[in-house]
């Protein structure tokens, strides 16, 4: 791409741009990268890059095994706006799904309710999260929305335990789904499992699950990243959350 769009020059630039500017790493330039720092860096070379069609995106993905950065170049007359990279540092949007081990971002555009461990099916009752508020406004789903949290509520739990229940939430998802992308929005129930240790006595899996309201407009590519019907759900039916 660089080759083709004759930016070699200007990546050359940009990069031993951000070998000279220290303030990129940690200690002595060799610790963890900034991202705002790096960003600083990466915004004096956007117009250069954008004047050959070319956009510059720097990308970080949190997971329990690490945390993975990567710059990625997207030639826009190719993707035809049909392609936002989804983890765009500089376009979180400041939600987050915090699990044990790690810290799961979102960026503008996807608007994120979390079905909560303890309480679940009050909580969800009592306030709507302004990310998910301002697209519900915007797409005039308030009347969709309060029927699928009723429906959610009522029918999405075990009948004795009534304790979160996956399958029935997925199904409940498939109901509402075309529902709201005749709107424009698409929604996904997503869940994250994660085992905690007690020392030598074993441990206990702890749940988050959440679901997820995207935007097609602003995130025509998103992809949920613990989609539940694609993420492995072992260990769930044991491990239903107490509501």
């Amino acid at each position: 791409m660089l080759s083709e769009k004759g930016l070699f020059d200007t990546y050359d630039k940009f990069v031993q741009s951000v070998f000279d500017t220290k303030t990129t790493r940690g200690a002595l330039g060799v610790g963890k990268w900034k991202d705002q720092q790096f960003i600083a860096v990466l915004d004096q070379f956007r117009d250069d890059f954008a004047a050959k069609g070319v956009k510059v995106a720097l990308c970080k993905r949190k997971s329990g095994k690490g945390t993975y950065r990567w710059l990625e170049f997207i030639d826009v007359e190719e993707a035809g706006g049909e392609y936002v990279p989804q983890f765009d540092v500089a376009n979180f949007s400041g939600q987050i799904i915090k699990t044990v081990y790690t810290k799961i971002e979102f960026p503008h555009g996807v608007a994120v309710e979390e079905l909560k461990q303890w309480g679940g099916r009050k909580k969800l009752k009592e306030k709507v999260p302004i990310f998910v508020e301002r697209m519900l406004e915007k797409y005039d789903l308030f009347q969709e929305y309060e029927q699928m949290v009723d429906h959610v509520v009522e029918a999405g739990v075990g009948s004795n335990t009534k304790m979160w229940n996956i399958t029935k939430l997925k199904e409940l998802m498939k109901v509402y789904q075309p529902i709201f992308k005749a709107k424009g929005v698409e929604i996904f129930f997503s869940h994250k499992q994660e085992w905690v240790q007690h020392g030598q006595h074993g441990g206990h899996f702890e749940y988050f699950r959440w679901i997820e309201f995207v935007d097609r407009a602003e995130q025509p590519s998103y992809r949920p990243q613990r989609d539940a019907e694609t993420k492995d759900s072992r260990g769930l039916e044991e491990g239903c959350s107490v509501m």
